[in-house]
Formats: structure tokens, C-alpha cells, sequence
């Protein structure tokens, strides 16, 4: 039996996606940025294992109605390679905003004092940091969360941005998902992160049994426009009266209605962080 490497390179808002397909179906995930919008993203299979490259051709090809991607490559690696440490070595650490910094555990990293390092490997795919959603969501965290803050991160995904808030210095985050998958991939990161003492994650959204008479000092939402819309004002109800909400998984064209909705449900002073055709709003209570 042969190992392939299967690769494509994707703009930055489709590296979860694609990454998503390539972590199930694939063995091993890896991201190495190409330019300022492109990232090159490689997995591996055996070459038996075709219904496994069927599910990503058919994803790659229904994601591609949306953008056009670079073509599926899918290439034979030598019998003596070790597939098992040859994605990793494509891997690349990220640095976004100030001071933060992602890295995947087995890279060598020279921290400065400054920095705030999230250690978070690939896989149980999404947020990684090189979304432009997740990527405005950490820089306007860095300039937003203090040390002692009570923070709700809706729609956690892999907890990137639970793990950034207590990086950065909250007391503790309480973290929310509708799907039960996600759930188990944050548990999961916290865990070997050890910092699920610091918190508490359920399964749902908001209005959410467990969070009555719960104030928070900041709520984050990475999610989407609609979904921020639907939630604004139980959103509003969660924070204290100086907390903040960081929106985003706003397209620009949704701005202005998106706007119109947390204005409704009284957020006040809505700043705007684009990047590519995404924007995070910071808003104030």
C-alpha cells in the first residue's frame, strides 16, 4: 500500500473548511501560509482508501460553488516517507495582534515577555486562527479582556478564543456550543491545556438554563450574522452594565442590518474591525 499526499491551497476565510474535510477524512493536517491571502493546506491517505478522497473531492467541489480554490493535488510520497511527521513539518506558527501567538506543541518557540502563546494543534478542525473572523476576534480580545473578567464565548468551536480570553487574563469563561462535537474537541484542548478549571462549557445556546442571573463582563460570538441577530437581545441581557460583545462572522454586506439589531436590543458605540470581506463589531452595553 502507497501513503499520497493530498493538498490545495485556499484563501484564508476557507482554511476551516476545507481543513474541517481534511481532518475526517485525511491522516494528519497541516497549513503553511503561501501569501498574504493564501494558505496551502496538506492531509494523507492510503491509496486504497478512495471513498476517503471521494468525500473530499465532492467537498472541495461543493465549496468551490461558493470560491474558487486551487486544484485538488494528490501526489504519491516515496514508500520510505513517514507520512506521520511529514505534515507536520509544514506547520507554521501564527502570529496575530500584539502580542498573541499560536503555535502546535512539538514547534520550538523563543517567547518574549510579552508574548501570549496559545499551544493548540490541529485537528477537530475549526478555529485555528487563520479565519479572518478568528483572527479580528483575537485582536480586538487582546485590546478588550482584563485580568478578573467573567467572559461567555458563544459558539466555541475548538475554544481558541475561550483559550485566548484566559491567556489574556479572565477569571474564567464559560463557553457555549450547539454542537455536541465542538463541545468534545474544547474539553479536549483545555484539558491538555490544563485549564478546564477555569471553565465551564455546555452544550446549547442562549437563553441557557444554566446561565440565569449569570452576568458576564465580555460575550464573544464568532458565529454568523443571522445567529447574532436572532440572540442580540439575550446577548445584551448576559452582560453587565459596562460588559462589552464581540460579534463577528459578519460579512460586510450584513453590516448594516447587523448593526440595526444589536442597536434595537441597546448596544451602544459599535465599533467596526474588518479584514477581507469580514467584520467583527465591538459593542458596548
Amino acid at each position: 500500500m502507497q501513503w499520497h499526499e493530498i493538498s490545495i491551497t485556499v484563501p484564508y476565510e476557507y482554511v476551516e473548511p476545507i481543513s474541517y474535510l481534511f481532518d475526517r477524512y485525511g491522516q494528519g493536517l497541516s497549513m503553511e501560509v503561501q501569501s498574504q491571502d493564501q494558505v496551502l493546506l496538506r492531509t494523507y491517505l492510503l491509496s486504497t482508501a478512495r471513498q476517503r478522497l471521494a468525500h473530499i473531492e465532492v467537498g472541495v467541489k461543493l465549496t468551490s460553488i461558493l470560491q474558487p480554490l486551487g486544484e485538488l493535488q494528490i501526489n504519491p510520497l516515496p514508500p520510505d516517507e513517514d507520512w506521520q511527521n511529514a505534515w507536520k513539518s509544514h506547520f507554521t506558527i501564527l502570529k496575530l495582534g500584539r502580542h498573541i501567538v499560536i503555535k502546535p506543541s512539538w514547534l520550538e518557540y523563543q517567547t518574549e515577555e510579552s508574548d501570549i502563546v496559545i499551544e493548540l494543534d490541529p485537528g477537530l478542525a475549526f478555529g485555528t486562527g487563520y479565519h479572518p473572523t478568528t483572527y479580528t476576534c483575537l485582536e480586538s480580545m487582546e485590546g478588550i479582556i482584563k485580568d478578573g473578567m467573567s467572559v461567555l464565548d458563544l459558539g466555541t468551536g475548538s475554544g481558541i478564543l475561550t483559550i485566548a480570553a484566559i491567556k489574556l487574563g479572565a477569571a474564567h469563561v464559560t463557553s457555549l456550543d450547539i454542537d455536541s462535537i465542538a463541545v468534545k474537541a474544547a474539553k479536549t484542548n483545555l484539558k491538555n491545556l490544563g485549564l478546564s478549571s477555569k471553565t465551564t462549557l455546555h452544550q446549547g445556546t442562549l437563553p441557557h438554563p444554566q446561565l440565569k442571573n449569570t452576568l458576564f463582563d465580555v460575550a464573544i460570538a464568532n458565529i454568523s450574522a443571522r445567529a447574532i441577530r436572532e440572540r442580540a437581545h439575550h446577548i445584551f441581557s448576559v452582560l453587565s452594565d459596562s460588559g462589552t460583545f464581540i460579534a463577528s462572522g459578519i460579512t460586510r454586506e450584513q453590516i448594516i442590518e447587523t448593526k440595526s439589531e444589536l442597536k434595537t436590543a441597546g448596544f451602544k458605540n459599535i465599533e467596526e474591525n474588518p479584514r477581507e470581506d469580514w467584520v467583527t463589531l465591538v459593542c458596548k452595553r
